[in-house]
């Protein structure tokens, strides 16, 4: 007697279950060829229930709560489509088509113009670099890089301070280069002697060379 009791206690939670839920099926193709998408999506959306379509593209979706859903399709590289309001049944829930169209991404003509400039290789032995937050904050930099050079290694000032010439040891001021953005400047600064690399105060402003990294 019991046993008859748990068996239609079973039977009667089955027929409950599937009186408070629906299934739905369908098919993703794609728009152009018509040929199934094998492993698309399909979500409900605002809920955690889906599944992928098949190697025919036809998916079934089972137990779904009775309820209105938005129904979403989506596959990589295609466009996702949604089909709005989908009421589910117990019984009588027609099959869902989706067409989804692949997606064509098209770059902007890249034009390569000649730069005008000729440039030499350089193979430098050793390099330093001076963020423009460093050039600000240096003590006795007054924001200009090549203050900030002369108290590198190996570099000496000018004779008598008030210049800027850079003398890299082994050197003279007028075998220092300056460049920015691979062309050259003959004399960076302000007030420049002729003849000479140095001067009062560098035109390579700080807020200049920020723009550049």
């Amino acid at each position: 007697m019991k046993n008859s009791f748990f068996l239609f206690f079973l039977l009667f939670l089955s027929f409950a279950t599937a009186q408070n839920s629906g299934n739905l099926n369908g098919r993703i193709l794609d728009l152009q060829s018509q040929q199934p998408l094998v492993g698309a999506t399909i979500l409900l959306e605002g809920t955690e229930i889906g599944v992928v379509t098949d190697e025919e593209g036809y998916f079934t979706v089972n137990e779904i709560p009775f309820k209105s859903y938005n129904i979403i399709a989506s596959f990589l590289g295609y466009e996702s489509e949604t089909l709005y309001n989908v009421i589910v049944k117990s019984v009588g829930n027609r099959p869902l088509l989706f067409e989804l169209e692949e997606v064509i991404e098209t770059l902007d003509e890249v034009v390569v113009v000649r730069s005008p400039f000729r440039s030499t290789r350089d193979t430098p032995l050793s390099t330093q670099s001076f963020s423009a937050v460093e050039i600000e904050t240096y003590p006795g930099g007054n924001n200009d890089i090549t203050k900030v050079v002369q108290s590198m290694p190996g570099i000496s000032p000018s004779i008598g301070g008030f210049r800027n010439d850079i003398i890299i040891r082994g050197n003279s001021p007028l075998g220092v280069v300056w460049r920015v953005e691979g062309i050259d400047i003959p004399n960076p600064n302000h007030f420049a002697i002729a003849g000479s690399s140095g001067g009062p105060v560098s035109v390579l402003n700080n807020k200049i060379l920020e723009k550049y990294g």
